[in-house]
């Protein structure tokens, strides 16, 4: 690191300003909040145990230099989190929040790199909005649980993460040589377990022991892909490629996020 700089302070103030710039431009509508970043050992072992349940690629099979994830979340202002709070279908601001803030995470991308780029530092992208599976439901790469090992938050239903600043926003995420992140802590594997079956509860993934889904919950969701024992994933991307065929991602929906 060059003497003087403390690249946290500056990636997080330049990618605050890049927001703000971002809210000004004429084609944009929609607002967000307080942005997070967050920092992730690449070698964190919950990154091994991602990769060997398919749940998520490894950085290091990303970026191969790659000693720290860092992942930012920009979240949605109020008033477009409650535009989507009830009815039968996401509310347009939400919709549009979810392409624009795409677009916006793009643009942030780029600010972290050229932040690093000031001290010397290399790094890579992680994926692009894309890259979708469609067969497991879920990106090959994913910001959140990169952000979960980053301590960013706990998981709610499908997915979606919720962190101090709420749950409703845009992750993204890039690779670095450099290493910003806390040590982890060492992990068993029966740890590692429980962690796994942990996220699938907080996820309410139909069929896995313990997972229950309130009755509000059950009403909110358009797709009818929620009942007691959980959510059917295929049912749930089967109604958000309705909205968006390229990203069938349960974020341009949203409906159950509100619920715990």
């Amino acid at each position: 690191m060059h003497i003087g700089v403390n690249i946290k302070e500056k990636i997080l103030n330049d990618v605050k300003m890049a927001v703000k710039e971002f809210e000004q431009r004429p084609d944009i509508r929609t607002r967000f909040g307080e942005p997070i970043v967050g920092y992730a050992d690449s070698r964190n072992v919950i990154f091994d145990m991602y990769f060997s349940r398919t749940i998520c690629d490894h950085p290091k099979k990303i970026y191969r230099p790659g000693n720290t994830v860092v992942v930012h979340f920009v979240p949605y202002a109020p008033e477009i989190t409650e535009s989507n709070r009830g009815g039968d279908a996401p509310s347009e601001e939400w919709k549009r929040a979810f392409i624009e803030s795409m677009w916006l995470s793009m643009r942030l991308n780029g600010v972290i790199r050229n932040a690093l780029e000031t001290v010397g530092r290399l790094s890579s992208c992680t994926n692009t909005p894309l890259d979708w599976n469609e067969e497991l439901c879920r990106e090959t790469w994913s910001h959140k649980l990169a952000a979960y090992a980053a301590g960013m938050g706990t998981f709610g239903p499908t997915g979606c993460l919720k962190t101090k600043n709420g749950f409703a926003g845009r992750f993204s995420s890039i690779i670095t040589d450099g290493q910003y992140a806390d040590a982890f802590e060492p992990l068993s594997n029966e740890q590692l377990e429980e962690i796994y079956q942990e996220i699938q509860r907080q996820y309410r993934i139909k069929g896995v022991k313990g997972v229950s889904c309130s009755q509000e919950m059950i009403n909110a969701c358009p797709a009818g892909a929620i009942s007691e024992d959980g959510i059917d994933r295929k049912i749930c991307q089967a109604y958000c490629k309705t909205i968006d065929e390229a990203i069938p991602s349960p974020d341009i929906c949203g409906k159950c996020f509100f619920y715990e």
